[in-house]
């Protein structure tokens, strides 16, 4: 009996279309239990005479020479095999031969020692009816390509003033940030600083909510057609997005479609007239036989934030769904037929008039698969390379199948990232091997072409930001930006991150960006600029291919290589003698993050925090 667990499915991550003539086909095996796997395969249909004596029908199958699966990756519990299969005649069934002596099928584990008749049993085999390039995922080819620049727009850069709310205060001139304060940020000043933006590198720029709304955040919508008139107005988003284009930088909003603002117009008519609003079903009203609210509304519509309080302890009060328990932000019901035609209007809006590039979709692991599927249809038919990136903080592999998204916001990299090489953190620190381990399980969850458009990135808006994570510690910090930039997917800096801006949770990490050259961090600016050059010129850098080759957890340095280009980073904070790998001995080559050329012996000196790029 094989005492091993073995994880496939077919047509799944681990059985995909990776390109209109190749099939990409892996397995999970229980750790160091498996020592070859060989897939047999060929056309279900393919039968022919034996050439032997008994003239029987035999299977003609496309694996009569060894066809063996390379170990690819390792994580805590399972060793993940890997090969790529272009079969004939575009369809195949396949089974896999563990150890030399067993079959696993889709339907049983076989041991042909004991049944080596059953070795042909087509009935057990896995299928892959057949290779249709329409379901081949299709995200623009553009995406892996960018290095994405994330803003804040309130408190990126105040380049009109005359537009200031009454409230507005001088630049950066507190360190207590709240979401209330207001600091002037606008799309003017994202204009002006659009030279600065394409110097430093980057390609695209994704602003967080733009559209008209109560707070400073904007994710509380009250109209998706209109610019937040603190930000400017349309044809500012236009000449912003015009200019862009002329300098080569896409242009990427936000779409708020789970949940709107409590003063949308919509939902201000079902407080008004009940169930008698064409737009009550608009929402996910709990109790039908209730009121809405029934709480008293101030001057301008809004409920008073003193009740706010009451919902978050005692939710049951709310009589409407809302994102978290925020009153304020009441929930969509994109089933509705009414409601979806407003949102696919919004979207071709933005579109047609304004040439955006993309929507990031906010919440959207909370709206159901069917609207993001018809969503996509229709974006598509609008800009056939219009790039739709999900918010979702888990494993997305039913949202990327091709139907939905582009691509995610990649957080389940940024945890391992922050484990690692962070020292503020509230929960365990990874070794260098359970650093390996977890990077490793985020290369598995995703089929190879979905890894290529990840949005990768280390902070937000939503989170601390990396140079807090690390301490505060801007030779610590240039880490995590390091390795962010070696993976395959399009990496994102979080404005400010370039200079050196710290903060630690919402809202402290929406504090104001840096624009007094004296006081901006030229040391990591200098690093980002570096890695944007090099991610841009060698190749090696987005490659979906990383081969590990130390992970030491007694002095916390790692060593990987991609293609033929070597990683090494030293993760402690004292200096380190490291013994080189065999491969790494005695060798000349060449550091190309510093341009010079080194002669390694046996053993090298790392300083604290040191990196190496070799090649």
């Amino acid at each position: 009996m094989l005492d091993i667990t073995l994880l496939h499915e077919a047509k799944s991550k681990f059985a995909y279309l990776y390109d209109k003539d190749t099939i990409h086909i892996k397995l999970a095996a229980t750790k160091n239990k498996v020592n070859s796997i060989e897939v047999i395969y060929g056309d279900p249909f393919y039968w022919g005479h034996s050439i032997d004596e008994s003239n029987k029908w035999e299977w003609k199958k496309e694996s009569n020479s060894k066809t063996l699966m390379v170990k690819e990756y390792e994580t805590d519990i399972y060793d993940h095999f890997f090969i790529a299969l272009k079969p004939e005649f575009k369809r195949m069934k396949y089974a896999f031969i563990i150890n030399n002596q067993y079959l696993f099928g889709c339907r049983e584990t076989i041991d042909l020692i004991k049944r080596p008749e059953l070795k042909t049993n087509l009935f057990n085999y896995f299928n892959f009816p057949y290779i249709n390039e329409e379901d081949l995922f299709d995200a623009p080819s553009w995406i892996e390509d960018q290095v994405w620049y994330s803003i804040f727009p309130e408190r990126f850069s105040n380049g009109d003033k005359t537009i200031n709310k009454e409230n507005t205060l001088e630049w950066g001139s507190t360190n207590n940030y709240s979401n209330e304060l207001r600091f002037g940020g606008d799309l003017q000043g994202i204009i002006d600083r659009l030279d600065y933006i394409k110097g430093i590198g980057f390609t695209g720029i994704y602003m967080t909510p733009i559209f008209k709304a109560d707070s400073t955040h904007k994710y509380d919508t009250t109209d998706y057609f209109n610019i937040d008139e603190a930000f400017g107005n349309n044809e500012k988003l236009g000449e912003l997005v015009e200019k862009a284009h002329s300098m080569g930088i896409k242009v990427m909003l936000d779409a708020v479609f789970n949940h709107c603002g409590f003063r949308h117009p919509y939902f201000q008519d079902v407080i008004k007239n009940g169930k008698d609003s064409k737009y009550y079903d608009c929402f996910y009203i709990i109790d039908k036989a209730k009121k809405v609210i029934d709480y008293p509304l101030d001057k301008n519509n809004m409920l008073d934030r003193k009740y706010a309080k009451d919902f978050h302890k005692n939710p049951q009060l709310l009589n409407y769904r809302t994102f978290a328990f925020t009153p304020y932000m009441p929930k969509l019901n994109t089933n509705n037929k009414l409601m979806k035609k407003h949102l696919f209007d919004v979207a071709e809006f933005w579109i047609n008039k304004y040439d955006i590039d993309g929507w990031r979709l906010d919440v959207s692991n909370e709206v159901s698969h069917k609207f993001w599927r018809d969503f996509r249809s229709h974006v598509k038919t609008l800009k056939s390379d219009a790039y739709i990136l999900g918010e979702n903080w888990d494993n997305s592999s039913p949202w990327l199948q091709g139907d939905q998204y582009d691509s995610v916001m990649n957080y389940e990299l940024l945890f391992p990232i922050w484990n690692y090489f962070g020292t503020n953190i509230d929960h365990k620190q990874y070794t260098s091997t359970e650093f390996m381990y977890r990077v490793n399980k985020v290369l598995t969850d995703y089929p190879k072409n979905v890894l290529k458009g990840m949005y990768n990135l280390v902070d937000s808006h939503d989170t601390t930001r990396i140079l807090e994570i690390c301490g505060n510690n801007e030779e610590l910090v240039k880490l995590p930006y390091l390795f962010l930039f070696t993976l395959p997917g399009a990496p994102s800096i979080y404005y400010g991150g370039e200079v050196g801006l710290t903060g630690k949770h919402d809202p402290d990490n929406r504090r104001c960006m840096i624009w007094n050259e004296d006081k901006q961090n030229n040391n990591i600016l200098n690093h980002i600029q570096t890695l944007i050059k090099l991610r841009k010129e060698y190749k090696e850098f987005k490659s979906t291919e990383i081969r590990w080759l130390v992970t030491n957890d007694e002095d916390e340095y790692i060593i990987f290589k991609k293609n033929k280009m070597y990683f090494i980073i030293s993760n402690s904070s004292k200096e380190l003698t490291i013994k080189l790998p065999k491969e790494l001995s005695n060798k000349e080559l060449k550091d190309i993050y510093k341009n010079e050329d080194i002669s390694l012996k046996n053993s090298l000196l790392l300083d604290s925090y040191a990196f190496y790029i070799l090649k």
